[in-house]
């Protein structure tokens, strides 16, 4: 069985986007697709997709790494935490009896899950809480196996990524196409994904106020895994 490369992250940080990227640019013309139907968004009101996800094989999963497969081509996506929320209250991502929350109510709320949101957990912490966990947990696995990328960098630059991606797991690859150089690269422009929208950086700045992100700030052990244009 081929091994493709996994993609591991917080929920909505750029992981279908990132799907999408790999399958242009690494296994073009390949059958990626889940076999058979899934289901996504949160686990008291799963959503069903009757044709599958397109690029399901090179998903990996939302998890704390202590639950997850961890493959030997591995890739940990991660997103500015204000992105994240904005994408998660916007797709509605929480418990269906929360219909109508406002996003600051939403900020400030213990999520009902762990890892990601179709599996429950009380885990007794926020969701800016938690994006922050997710990332320090998997970063300091501090893994060889795992390329890190920040999903702000493969929007800006996507040949940057590329390079990146090419030289750890396809280092032939990546040494011929420095010499003879490389077709050309597919930045994908389409929305891609599970509620696909235009996957702005900065489009969070619509929904905080200055006390969200007083809020927001208040709860971050640092602020290195921001995204400061």
């Amino acid at each position: 069985m081929k091994e493709y490369i996994k993609i591991y992250s917080h929920p909505r940080s750029g992981t279908h986007f990132l799907e999408a990227f790999l399958a242009k640019n690494f296994y073009d013309g390949e059958n990626l697709s889940s076999d058979g139907s899934i289901y996504y968004g949160h686990w008291s009101n799963k959503i069903l997709l009757v044709d599958g996800e397109p690029y399901h094989k090179l998903f990996g999963s939302h998890f704390f790494p202590d639950k997850a497969k961890i493959a030997k081509k591995s890739i940990y996506i991660y997103r500015d935490g204000r992105a994240v929320i904005a994408s998660l209250w916007n797709s509605k991502f929480y418990n269906k009896e929360l219909e109508g929350i406002s996003f600051s109510d939403y900020l400030r709320k213990e999520i009902d899950w762990i890892g990601g949101t179709g599996q429950e957990g009380y885990p007794k912490m926020n969701i800016v809480q938690h994006w922050e966990k997710h990332i320090e947990h998997w970063i300091n696995l501090n893994n060889k196996d795992i390329l890190y990328l920040r999903f702000e960098d493969l929007k800006n630059n996507p040949t940057y990524v590329y390079n990146k991606i090419c030289k750890l797991f396809y280092p032939i690859k990546f040494y011929k196409e420095k010499i003879f150089g490389k077709k050309n690269l597919d930045p994908i422009k389409d929305k891609v994904g599970l509620k696909p929208n235009d996957a702005k950086i900065n489009s969070w700045e619509q929904l905080f106020s200055e006390e969200d992100l007083d809020f927001f700030y208040s709860q971050l052990e640092n602020t290195k895994y921001l995204y400061n244009k």
